[in-house]
């Protein structure tokens, strides 16, 4: 074996090994500190409401870790059919804007690979989720493996004195704005929803850390746990 050879081997084995250590499955992560696991914060935007029947046009991805919001993922996706009118007039995007935009096959297997390990979080996580994983299904290729964390069943178990759980109560809760002009930062937008959900996210791990919950495990643990007992939680 020639010199060049083996500092090739060496070099992949590198690089295998840092692949390795980046993308732990879930019994790895669940009894790390949830500061040192990395969450991706999705949001999508639709044609519609049902994942089976309507086609994700945005979607973006910010990647949380150790208290921070550290990369941001973010497209128009072209959904290869309209735009319903009223979900133009909601998000702002159009037909013309999703012309050009990626198809999914472009978008998707690219995203998937930055997303194979991490905790996958959004607000009402199986709406989101469920588009995504269809966009999968419809291309041949594998789903993701990520578990989930859900911030709307979080808030509810952390968050008693808001008028309600959706984002906008939950923005207004946590001081938390959106872009202001129309535009990929504002409402109803992916990128908006998906950076004000990562900052209601952080938030919400705070108030998670004063109750006690400090490793994943735990903060799954709490996610599904009946309200009124974990209400209790917060009793001196």
């Amino acid at each position: 074996m020639s010199k060049s050879d083996s500092k090739i081997i060496e070099l992949r084995g590198l690089i295998e090994s840092r692949i390795s250590r980046d993308r732990m499955d879930f019994t790895e992560m669940e009894n790390l500190p949830f500061e040192q696991v990395p969450f991706w914060v999705v949001d999508v935007e639709t044609t519609g409401g049902n994942a089976s029947d309507h086609r994700i046009i945005e979607i973006a991805a910010i990647k949380v870790r150790e208290g921070e919001m550290r990369r941001v993922i973010h497209t128009l996706v072209n959904p290869e059919c309209s735009i319903p009118y009223w979900i133009q007039k909601l998000t702002g995007i159009s037909n013309q804007m999703i012309y050009a935009a990626p198809k999914s096959a472009e978008v998707f297997p690219w995203l998937f690979s930055h997303l194979k390990s991490g905790i996958f979080v959004a607000h009402s996580a199986a709406f989101d989720r469920a588009f995504v994983d269809w966009e999968a299904k419809r291309l041949g290729i594998k789903t993701l493996e990520m578990p989930s964390l859900c911030t709307v069943r979080l808030s509810r178990r952390l968050v008693f004195d808001s008028p309600g759980h959706s984002l906008d109560h939950l923005a207004w809760y946590f001081e938390q704005e959106f872009g202001r002009a129309t535009g990929p930062s504002s409402r109803h937008r992916a990128l908006g929803d998906a950076w004000v959900c990562g900052k209601v996210f952080l938030s919400l791990l705070e108030l998670a850390q004063k109750i006690g919950v400090r490793t994943l495990a735990e903060l799954k643990q709490l996610e599904y746990m009946p309200i009124k007992k974990a209400r209790r939680l917060w009793k001196p």
